[in-house]
């Protein structure tokens, strides 16, 4: 039964802004880029319903969707929540809802609360039409069944204990299907009911004051295909009955199946113990004398009934109670046993037995819910109930209990709250990362334009020592703002990786030298890798800063020296070993310290970003928040062992990879020489971006276009002007990037295109084969994207790129 939402808005940022909402609020959700994907995702199926924007389909793309909705079995009705601007006008919406059906309209622009109703709502009745299509299975194969065996039901149906009846409905002056008759009934019926020859018998003829109850219960039966199960009195009969009701297929026969047997006695049963529970206190002092009557009322309940003097001797005892003692001690209790002498070969139970009952007996009442370790069935937990017992002089004579094991009611309670808490601990991250991952965004748009000038101001100032001085300086600033925004989007799991197939044993033995330094003489490393460690598929320049990240926090937790170890081996996963990572091969990752350790309440927090043990300007709080977001989006997982004074461990699992290891790509800072002189077209909305950009290109000596939107460079592109290479921000309003890229190749086929990122969020498969380069970016760096796309060696015979993303 899939309730996952399929959301299909190909505009702007609309499918990330719905996605958003909707998993903000606790929805499952899959954004698909095109018709293509949406219907693969309903076949599968994975997808209970469509968020659907009207823009998202053409007339081909409605022609196949309507297709596809025509070729559901009779059950489904797929609900499709389509979202409109309201500039085609209600007729045009509701024509466009009459094509594809179950079609809920929302008129943009919607409040986030509407668009979360609508969603739920949808899933909802996809839920009722699974119900519904896997009720009406299971009816068509017992109706087969009951048809091939028919004699079987006939002899089933006369001899059974149980009284049933098959009714029929009617319409009657008290309106329609205000009445039924009874069509069928077995011999069982007279019996239960006390009511004889019933078939041909309206129910109105034969019980007329209660015939509307009755009728509205099994009328709600007949109209809504639900069966149900309850108790009612027959009044006309004195009968306590307990019944269980269903629809008799097809429901155009207007016929109810009932199935019921009579309980009065236990009724009269629960009737009395309610009763004697309300007034237990007078009960037990008036039936003392009366002690048979007392058994035979409380003897069948599943509550542990037991009633001391104040001496601790059993003057009351019912069989549950008796059984429970039996189990825990091995003894079974009878009237007049000393409670306490049951008890003396467990320590703990007769210490506990002995405190609770010696408060009942002090004369006070009082509950409390106690435990019980059982050998064959772990803790038990018990409900109970003590009171002072009187005697009919009004003198306290004992004690009485009344216990309920509520086991299960606990552990229901303590699976919830652990439910509760990893629920809210995954909205706070997920939280989190949509912030840091916004926050990052702007943040390397802000430092584009400063990394970029103070790039060329070096190289212009290099000769002046105190220029060069200064604005060295501003660039180390720039660069470790440039590192913290990588954090942030690591732990945002919104960075752009460059992984490849790494020897991550060779990585990690020829960080020893630089963990020392950096680490200092006065705590010694200690690197221990494993023979034939496998590669993994990782970006090494991140896992070279986790290692660095790990071992500095180990470092901070032993401020007077100690001893941290790094240890590298591989580790077979099964789905029975650990839950949070895919069965499979990786590569574990343990970095040890001697240091203060952690409490529970400081390793719950370890991974929240900015959160820190540490002082005022020591310490970001991003380190362990980066190491959590490479891990996940690596595929593998960050765990923390810690306990405080006993030093701490955090691993980092990574899967093992296929494949050689592939060698690293090296750069320097110099500018590279053009391979000849072009006119570069540029396209961001951010106007600093564009015009720090557009300076450093004509620094190398290229002539530049600016365009501050998507749809403004394809004017420039259809006038016809000459355009070397196309460079477009990602992220832009109105459109991506990556959409302009598409629509300018098929103006200019073959045209080289840069696309420039803030950070790497794009959907799968989006923009693929186009050459990537990440804000910030040094004038060296676009010297070296440019110079490769303009290279003949960089084009194929096609005249698209071959480069990998930058």
């Amino acid at each position: 039964m899939p309730q996952c939402l399929a959301i299909l808005a190909p505009s702007g940022r609309d499918s990330t802004v719905i996605n958003g909402i909707l998993r903000g609020a606790g929805l499952d959700t899959t954004v698909e880029a095109g018709i293509d994907s949406l219907i693969h995702a309903l076949e599968e199926p994975r997808a209970g319903g469509i968020i659907l924007a009207e823009e998202a389909l053409g007339e081909e793309g409605l022609v196949q969707l309507e297709r596809y909705l025509s070729a559901q079995p009779p059950w489904s009705d797929l609900p499709i929540v389509l979202l409109t601007r309201g500039r085609s006008g209600p007729e045009a919406n509701l024509g466009l809802a009459g094509r594809l059906g179950n079609v809920t309209i929302l008129e943009r622009p919607l409040h986030p609360v509407t668009l979360v109703s609508a969603a739920r709502a949808a899933l909802r009745a996809r839920a009722r039409q699974h119900e519904a299509e896997t009720y009406i299975a299971e009816l068509h194969q017992s109706q087969q069944l009951v048809r091939e065996s028919e004699s079987k039901y006939r002899t089933l149906f006369d001899t059974m204990d149980e009284g049933f009846c098959i009714i029929e409905f009617l319409d009657g002056p008290h309106g329609p299907l205000s009445d039924y008759i009874h069509v069928d009934a077995n011999a069982a019926y007279e019996r239960h009911a006390g009511i004889p020859n019933v078939v041909g018998q309206r129910v109105r003829d034969m019980v007329p004051d209660e015939a509307d109850s009755w009728v509205k219960r099994y009328r709600a039966v007949l109209e809504t295909g639900e069966p149900i199960r309850f108790e009612q009195e027959l009044v006309a009969t004195g009968r306590h009955l307990e019944l269980a009701a269903f629809r008799v297929e097809p429901s155009s026969k207007q016929q109810v199946a009932v199935l019921f047997q009579d309980i009065t006695a236990r009724r009269h049963a629960e009737i009395a113990l309610q009763q004697l529970n309300a007034t237990l206190e007078q009960r037990i002092s008036e039936a003392l004398a009366e002690r048979k009557l007392l058994a035979e009322l409380v003897e069948g309940t599943d509550a542990i009934v037991q009633v001391v003097d104040k001496n601790f001797r059993i003057l009351a005892i019912n069989k549950a109670a008796a059984d429970e003692t039996e189990r825990l001690t091995g003894k079974r209790p009878k009237v007049g046993d000393d409670k306490l002498a049951l008890l003396a070969d467990h320590p703990d139970l007769l210490r506990n037995a002995k405190t609770v009952w010696q408060r009942a007996i002090d004369g006070e009442a009082f509950t409390e819910i106690s435990h019980v370790n059982d050998p064959r069935r772990g803790t038990l937990h018990f409900e109970m109930k003590f009171n002072p017992l009187y005697g009919p002089s009004g003198k306290q004579v004992g004690a009485y209990q009344f216990a309920y094991d509520v086991t299960d009611r606990v552990r229901d309670h303590q699976r919830l709250a652990e439910a509760t808490a990893q629920m809210h601990e995954m909205a706070k991250l997920e939280t989190l990362g949509q912030l840091t991952g916004g926050v990052a965004h702007d943040f390397n748009n802000l430092l584009t334009p400063i990394v970029g000038a103070l790039d060329m101001l070096r190289r212009q100032h290099e000769a002046d020592e105190r220029s060069n001085r200064l604005i060295s300086g501003a660039m180390q600033a720039a660069e470790r703002a440039a590192t913290l925004v990588q954090r942030l989007l690591s732990f945002a799991r919104r960075q752009h990786l460059e992984t490849r197939t790494v020897d991550v044993k060779s990585l990690v033995e020829g960080m020893h030298d630089l963990m020392q330094r950096t680490i200092g003489p006065h705590i010694a490393v200690r690197v221990d890798t494993a023979a034939n460690v496998p590669a993994a598929r990782v970006d090494p320049g991140q896992l070279e800063l986790a290692v660095l990240n790990l071992a500095v926090n180990a470092r901070d937790a032993m401020a007077g020296g100690g001893q941290i170890r790094l240890a590298l081996d591989d580790v077979e996963v099964t789905p029975a070993d650990d839950e949070s990572l895919r069965p499979g091969r990786y590569i574990r990752l343990a970095v040890t310290d001697t240091g203060t350790g952690m409490d529970e309440a400081t390793l719950s927090r370890a991974i929240e970003p900015f959160f820190t043990t540490k002082g005022q300007g020591e310490g970001t709080g991003l380190g362990l928040s980066m190491v959590h977001g490479l891990a996940a989006q690596s595929g593998g997982a960050l765990k923390i062992r810690s306990k405080v004074g006993q030093g701490t461990t955090a691993e980092l699992w990574l899967p093992v990879a296929d494949g050689r290891v592939e060698a690293p790509d090296t750069a320097d800072g110099e500018l590279p020489q053009q391979p000849r002189r072009a006119s570069i077209l540029i396209v961001d909305d951010e106007n600093l971006v564009r015009s720090a950009t557009a300076e450093m290109l004509r620094e190398m000596g290229h002539s530049v276009i600016e365009a501050a939107s998507g749809s403004a460079a394809l004017d420039r592109l259809n006038s016809g002007e000459q355009v070397d290479l196309l460079i477009t921000d990602y992220l832009m309003p109105g459109m991506r990037g990556s959409e302009l890229a598409e629509d300018a190749l098929a103006i200019r086929p073959g045209l080289p295109v840069l696309l420039l990122t803030g950070y790497a969020n794009l959907a799968k498969g989006e923009a693929a084969g186009l050459p990537r380069l990440s804000k910030p970016f040094r004038e060296a760096d676009l010297a070296r994207a440019v110079a490769a796309l303009l290279s003949s060696e960089g084009r194929s015979p096609r005249g698209k790129p071959r480069l990998r993303s930058v």
